[in-house]
């Protein structure tokens, strides 16, 4: 089985023969320091002994990570449990706390919506800022709804939640979103001030919203959310300031729709 695309300097994490991540030295310490579910084998980091189950292996996860919540601050704790997946067939093998994601290396499968709508003087972009109390990316500009898929929940579900949930739109509309294709992302990154790794799989999805709807913020996740023309969004992914799939995401509705402002077509191609 190929191993998970990691920066450097990752060691692989397998579950059972299943390579289903990557740590760091900084983190790999933290695995095998006692009592711990964890093993070096092969030059690998994996969950011992063996469990052929799908409860098993999130029990023990479980257990470990109470553990380690103890020991350490474990910043971001959700309480909310996400679904570790073989990445060649997608096969369930455990679930595992979401705040243990970055320092494991495991992959986060995610959806997001690119929202925006046409008016008569162009189109207008929804964009979300994030609170600054978020774990993750806090203050920074953002699609207006992304979220991770919990459990066996699934991605159109996940969004139609989320939709209401971050941004107050109903169900009705949020059911309108088309699928604009998968964004993947590995980086390295920062948890608990240890080196960890940022692995995503985004669903990304279009949603073009009626020109009498205004999404407010509901629950917390977002500070604000203004609109922005295509040119101002451009501007401001250019300044930085933005999460990675949000920038890439609202680049790319600006550029499918063709909404490219010439001066920027320009340069592109230059």
């Amino acid at each position: 089985m190929l191993a998970p695309e990691l920066p450097d300097g990752r060691i692989v994490l397998r579950i059972g023969s299943v390579p289903v991540g990557g740590v760091s030295d900084e983190w790999l310490a933290r695995l095998l320091e006692g009592p711990t579910p964890f093993a070096m084998r092969d030059g690998a980091i994996e969950l011992v002994p063996r469990i052929d189950s799908f409860a098993g292996r999130s029990a023990a996860l479980a257990e470990w990570a109470e553990q380690s919540r103890d020991r350490w601050s474990l910043p971001g704790w959700r309480d909310e449990r996400m679904v570790i997946r073989d990445e060649t067939d997608g096969q369930p093998i455990a679930s595992i706390e979401r705040a243990l994601l970055r320092p494991l290396g495991l992959l986060l499968h995610s959806v997001q919506a690119c929202a925006y709508t046409v008016t008569a003087a162009g189109p207008l972009l929804w964009v979300a800022r994030r609170s600054d109390a978020k774990p993750v990316d806090p203050n920074l500009l953002d699609a207006l709804v992304a979220g991770g898929i919990s459990g066996f929940d699934d991605a159109a579900s996940t969004l139609v939640r989320e939709c209401a949930e971050e941004a107050g739109i109903p169900a009705e509309l949020a059911r309108r979103s088309s699928p604009a294709g998968m964004l993947e992302l590995s980086y390295p990154t920062v948890y608990d001030g240890l080196a960890a790794t940022h692995r995503e799989r985004v669903a990304l999805n279009d949603l073009e919203l009626p020109p009498h709807f205004v999404p407010e913020p509901t629950d917390g996740e977002h500070a604000a959310i203004e609109a922005m023309t295509p040119t101002e969004a451009l501007a401001s992914i250019e300044a930085g300031g933005w999460t990675r799939d949000g920038a890439q995401a609202t680049a790319d509705l600006i550029l499918r729709k063709g909404w490219m402002p010439a001066r920027t077509a320009v340069h592109r191609m230059r």
